[in-house]
């Protein structure tokens, strides 16, 4: 597998906000978001296997980049972390579909679709394990108020999560999102590694 790194760190943002974890960051996106704040190129290359050795606790994060990029890869590093009683989380841009028996073995899919990509919404939302966090801001690749306002009544509210764009430790934008989230009855996320200038 293609990786950035393998870190051990809390939950910053959405549904597990504030949970402890081994975050495996992985290598390589489809899209390219303008102001993207990973530099997802690779650092090291780790069988499934190898990466398993360096979990540092029940809850592990796959994020990216995006994980789907490496299909064959993270399915079988899902299946052995289901294996040995992991609690697995991972985060998507939803432009690639994962496949149901490895959906299944998934503790929590975090979807967070880009503005213009092509995020296949009607499969993630029939998905119970399965939470959309929409990131509010002024970027290309975000959502506008006006638009989450269209989209809203479509979908699961309790599951849905609206985030603000940014990395300003002040999170400047994130009244807007609060504020959003609460007249559409959904979920807020903050992000607390940014406000801690933490991984």
């Amino acid at each position: 597998m293609r990786l950035i790194e393998i870190f051990y760190s809390i939950q910053g943002e959405g549904p597990a906000m504030g949970r402890s974890a081994t975050f495996v960051r992985l290598a390589g996106c489809n899209l390219r978001c303008q102001g993207c704040d990973t530099d997802d190129r690779p650092r090291k290359e780790l069988s499934p296997a190898e990466v398993i050795e360096n979990i540092r606790s029940r809850m592990v994060v796959i994020t990216g980049g995006e994980p789907t990029m490496q299909m064959v890869e993270l399915s079988q590093l899902i299946s052995l972390l289901h294996s040995q009683g992991g609690e697995i989380h991972i985060e998507t841009n939803g432009t690639n579909p994962i496949a149901e028996a490895i959906l299944e073995k998934i503790h929590c899919v975090v979807v967070s679709p880009k503005r213009g990509s092509d995020y296949h919404l009607d499969f993630w939302t029939e998905k119970k394990n399965v939470h959309l966090k929409f990131v509010l801001g002024k970027a290309s690749w975000c959502w506008t108020p006006e638009l989450l306002r269209e989209i809203a009544p479509t979908l699961k509210r309790e599951r849905t999560w609206i985030m603000a764009y940014g990395t300003d430790q002040n999170m400047p934008e994130a009244k807007d999102a609060w504020d959003l989230a609460l007249s559409l009855g959904v979920n807020y996320s903050d992000r607390l590694h940014i406000r801690l200038k933490r991984k």
